[in-house]
């Protein structure tokens, strides 16, 4: 049996961070898919994806506290903090255009890959 420091009732579980991240990766994945339906001219696709959006910035700042709260999950919070900077700048940038899809694929290695560490913490028991 694991004993328990005294500093590990204030931790969050590294699954917590895993959730969030994957939570971060898959509402960028289906925001992706409405803008690419916006971009092909599809009607109605505006508003969902602004609330995608919205819902992916949410998540992704849940996780990157999460992990970083948790001093286990600091590798998954240093990958995932170079997706602010997109995040940031992708509603600047004029919607259909190429550099708006650029910025937008620029999300993948960030929130991908923090996923990734985030559920091989996950599973290592960290």
């Amino acid at each position: 049996m694991r004993t328990r420091n005294p500093g590990d009732a204030r931790r969050v579980p590294a699954r917590v961070g895993a959730a969030l991240s994957t939570a971060a990766a898959a509402s960028w994945a289906a925001n992706c898919g409405v803008g690419l339906a916006a971009r092909r001219g599809r009607r109605g696709s505006r508003w969902p994806h602004h609330a995608l959006y919205t819902s992916t910035c949410a998540w992704t700042l849940l996780a990157l506290a999460a992990c970083a709260v948790d001093g286990r999950s600091r590798t998954t919070a240093a990958l995932l903090a170079p997706a602010l900077l997109p995040l940031a700048v992708v509603p600047r940038v004029r919607a259909g255009g190429t550099g708006h899809v650029v910025l937008a694929a620029s999300l993948a290695p960030p929130l991908l890959g923090a996923t990734g560490a985030a559920w091989a913490a996950a599973r290592a028991g960290a």
